[in-house]
């Protein structure tokens, strides 16, 4: 099934997200022709709960020191 996907495609996340999706849209009664609006909220959960998303940081440009950022 995954054999022509790219290598650096996370098919663990892809598949976590397609379960919370189902079963959001099975607590929801199983509404017809929503199936991005629930596969859009698994994604913005899950993204939400990885470790990235919770350790961001500003970003900086190479050199800039932070009084120069401050002007």
């Amino acid at each position: 099934m995954y054999e022509d996907t790219e290598k650096f495609v996370d098919l663990d996340f892809e598949q976590r997200v397609r379960q919370t999706a189902y079963h959001l849209w099975e607590d929801d009664g199983r509404p017809f022709g929503d199936e991005k609006k629930y596969w859009f909220i698994a994604l913005e959960r899950l993204l939400a709960e990885r470790p990235e998303a919770t350790q961001t940081k500003p970003l900086q440009a190479p050199g800039l020191s932070s009084e120069a950022r401050d002007v």
